[in-house]
């Protein structure tokens, strides 16, 4: 009993110290247009490398802020979702298309291509990096945009549609290769179970689609105005809460990600009249839980071979950043112009959340899938990105640095 009291005590003094940091983070960050997570990732490689020599990082306590992460986790993409529009995206869609496709392909050939000649690693660490490379992080694409006011421009529009485009496809491609991999793994399957395995995923994932659709179309509305005439200031956060829980839970269970229940459930709620309610009491969920996401990123971390990754990290980051500068910038410059091509090259760099879930998740199925050397340098070379691409896309912006 005096031990669990112990390890929950450590936990709330993680948890305290966090939460204190976080926003005197964010505000110091946000004056030379970077993303906090790079503090909060930067956190957990210093407690990482701490532990090796004191090991003070229990076992519970990695546990319990493993579970943090995952609220975190949750909150982070609900919110993707919740902010999507899937209308203006329908309307947009074939503009949209036209850029989205090759900002996919592009870095993905190029991820895949890197990590299988790169010696030790093989097939599937580069293929697991390939659909982690395809996406980008909307998040921190949006902010240098709001920063300047030209999110609502027609460029900032087109980088928003193609930005929510890479995150849904990713998180749906996520699902479909973690189902498809452990049969591709030698020892473990032929190619023929693969093909099943991702048949059986695509029609779950498909069926589980139109569960949340019918749900946004037909439950939610009447449920969420239930939960609005009991309480009215509470009841609507209160309601989207708990579904979001209960429907990445049942995306867990059926053998998705909880990134794709917690994406799909923000698109169910994205409709609601009161999202922007819904949307601002989230936020204090996503104040408090988020950071936890991104230091856990930190903590995964090993230092055994981490000079050895070095030279990985970086040429991992060469590629993210071609991939999307000629995947997504040479197309929107055929559709839009020079400029408008640079700045939604530069735009779609960043990688952070649907990145680091595929890299993460892979380093927990076994050095198989993503050995500690690969997952290290990712992590390395996402925060790059997430440097590199808002400083250029404030600069292209005319935001210049205080």
């Amino acid at each position: 009993m005096t031990e669990t009291h112990e390890s929950y005590g450590q936990l709330m003094l993680v948890f305290g110290a966090v939460a204190l940091l976080a926003i005197p983070l964010r505000s110091a960050l946000r004056k030379v247009a970077l993303p906090a997570l790079i503090a909060f990732i930067a956190l957990g490689l210093a407690l990482s490398a701490a532990d090796e020599s004191l090991e003070f990082m229990t076992r519970d306590l990695r546990d319990q802020t493993g579970v943090l992460a995952q609220l975190g986790l949750v909150a982070l993409l609900f919110r993707v979702g919740l902010e999507s529009d899937p209308d203006r995206l329908a309307g947009q869609l074939r503009r949209a298309v036209v850029i989205w496709l090759p900002n996919m392909a592009v870095p993905a050939a190029l991820a895949f291509a890197l990590i299988w000649a790169w010696p030790g690693l093989g097939p599937i660490p580069a293929l697991l990096t390939a659909i982690a490379a395809s996406a980008t992080s909307i998040g921190i694409s949006t902010a240098p945009w709001e920063e300047a006011g030209a999110l609502q421009s027609d460029d900032g529009a087109l980088m928003l549609d193609v930005a929510e485009l890479d995150d849904l496809s990713a998180a749906i491609l996520l699902g479909i290769v973690f189902a498809v991999v452990p049969n591709l793994h030698e020892g473990n399957g032929t190619m023929g179970q693969a093909a099943w395995a991702g048949a059986v995923q695509i029609a779950k994932i498909t069926l589980f689609s139109a569960a949340c659709y019918a749900f946004s179309r037909l439950v939610e509305p009447r449920l969420s105005a239930i939960f609005a005439d009991l309480d009215p200031r509470t009841g609507p956060f209160v309601f989207a809460a708990g579904t979001v829980f209960l429907i990445a839970a049942t995306a867990d269970a059926l053998g998705f990600s909880m990134a794709i229940g917690a994406i799909f459930a923000g698109l169910a709620f994205s409709r609601d009249p009161a999202e922007r309610q819904i949307d601002d009491a989230f936020a204090s969920i996503l104040a408090l839980f988020s950071p936890f996401f991104f230091l856990s990123i930190g903590l995964s971390v090993e230092f055994d071979r981490f000079g050895a990754t070095l030279s990985l990290a970086a040429a991992l980051f060469v590629a993210l950043v071609a991939g999307k500068a000629l995947g997504a910038g040479l197309p929107a410059w055929a559709v839009s112009g020079r400029r408008t091509g640079q700045i939604i090259g530069a735009s779609m760099v960043p990688r952070a959340e649907i990145f680091l879930i595929v890299m993460a998740h892979g380093l927990s199925m076994g050095a198989w899938a993503v050995p500690s050397e690969l997952y290290t340098a990712s992590v390395l070379a996402a925060v790059a990105t997430c440097i590199a691409g808002p400083l250029v896309v404030a600069q292209l912006l005319g935001r210049t640095r205080p």
